[in-house]
């Protein structure tokens, strides 16, 4: 009786197909090289579990035998060989101390050389007269040499601003009557008005006038010169300190 031939899955996979191509060869090889592996993989496990058996079999002298004595040693500092000398002996003519000894305290005159009060009473003690003192002369003509003080910034606005004895009233009085109106504004017919800024001292004189804004035609130049006439002010104050404070005042030339 003929038997059928059972085709395998490799075969049906790869029917009609190339079977010279590696996937067909390592599927048909597959069961084979797991087999193999395994069989390789126990072999190493048993290797590795049988070997101290093995060697101890073969060397017997790792075992310890009854009656043996065990000792352990320290590998950092190895047991010496001699023993320590013993300590020398006590000689019995050193007394030996063991408590403090408290100090003794006695009452006993110190004799110094330094003279007490009454032996400086009787004793005089010699003047000096001025002239025996020489002292250096006086160099009157050595030149001093004075370093400028820096003013200091004025101030734009303070606790207490500057004022014109009488106010504001008196300070517009003094100008209408002070500013003679320039011929050749009259002439042209230029009003307007000039600024003008100066700096109140300390002292409550004025410095530093100059033309802020100004409208020309001799206007300007009339304007610094009745400013420049102005009496002392009352100084600014800053926490009551009397400072340096600029101050902007519009000069009105008007014609009538």
């Amino acid at each position: 009786m003929k038997t059928q031939h059972v085709e395998s899955m490799e075969e049906l996979v790869f029917k009609n197909k190339n079977k010279l191509y590696g996937a067909y060869l390592l599927r048909r090889n597959y069961n084979k090289q797991l087999l193999v592996a395994l069989l390789i993989g126990l072999f190493v496990i048993l290797s590795a579990v049988s070997y101290p058996l093995v060697a101890a079999y073969l060397n017997p002298n790792h075992f310890i035998h009854a009656g043996t004595n065990v000792g352990f040693y320290d590998p950092i500092a190895p047991p010496s060989a001699d023993p320590p000398p013993p300590p020398p002996p006590v000689d019995p003519a050193i007394p030996e101390r063991v408590a403090f000894v408290a100090p003794v305290v006695v009452d006993k005159d110190i004799e110094t050389d330094m003279p007490t009060q009454g032996d400086l009473s009787g004793q005089t003690v010699a003047a000096v007269a001025p002239g025996d003192i020489e002292l250096p002369p006086l160099d009157n003509n050595k030149n001093v040499i004075e370093q400028p003080v820096p003013k200091q910034e004025p101030w734009i606005s303070v606790e207490e601003m500057p004022q014109f004895p009488g106010g504001e009233a008196e300070l517009f009085r003094f100008l209408s009557s002070n500013i003679k109106y320039p011929a050749e504004a009259r002439e042209i017919g230029v009003t307007g008005r000039v600024y003008i800024y100066f700096v109140v001292e300390p002292d409550g004189s004025v410095s530093n006038i100059a033309v802020r804004r100004g409208i020309g035609s001799g206007c300007d130049e009339e304007a610094l010169r009745v400013v420049g006439m102005m009496p002392r002010w009352s100084p600014g104050k800053q926490a009551g300190v009397p400072v340096r404070v600029q101050y902007t005042l519009p000069v009105k030339f008007t014609l009538q």
